[in-house]
């Protein structure tokens, strides 16, 4: 079980890190400040660097990945078998990463992509997935996945 989890790990990493490529072809024709945040209108709010925005961040999103696996891989028991939402969390932060990656390139680029619509869709499908496999997660693995606060 273990071996399979470093295979996930490693392939949503790679995944995570993916999109540099696209970003290292483009390099020339994209501009030094590269938008990284916009208002609820798609108008750009906050800039960066376009080597922190097109490197960077998907550096930091494969790490912030490497550390769910990880934590996900400590707190699973040996002997069982992954419950289908938590595979679904696994390559939850692979798939924003591409998905939102392209549209920071493509904003500069002068392509009329809708952000905010983008965004919704994205939260929205990932919502209607988790809600849709909750119900079938057994009690004693939502116990263990999401700890019931101690009273005191």
């Amino acid at each position: 079980m273990k071996n399979k989890n470093y295979k996930t790990l490693i392939l949503t990493v790679t995944i995570c890190l993916l999109p540099m490529v696209l970003g290292g072809v483009l390099y020339n024709k994209l501009p030094d400040q590269m938008p990284i945040h916009f208002t609820i209108n798609d108008q750009p709010d906050n800039y960066a660097p376009k080597e922190v925005a097109l490197f960077g961040i998907p550096v930091l999103m494969a790490i912030v990945q490497t550390i769910c696996i990880l934590f996900t891989m400590k707190t699973q028991r040996k002997e069982e078998n992954k419950p289908k939402i938590i595979k679904i969390f696994e390559w939850f932060i692979p798939i924003i990463t591409v998905l939102l990656y392209i549209i920071m390139i493509e904003v500069p680029l002068g392509s009329t992509v809708y952000i905010g619509k983008s965004v919704c869709l994205i939260l929205g499908t990932l919502l209607i997935i988790i809600g849709n496999y909750t119900p079938k997660v057994s009690y004693e693995t939502r116990k263990r996945i999401i700890p019931p606060t101690s009273k005191e």
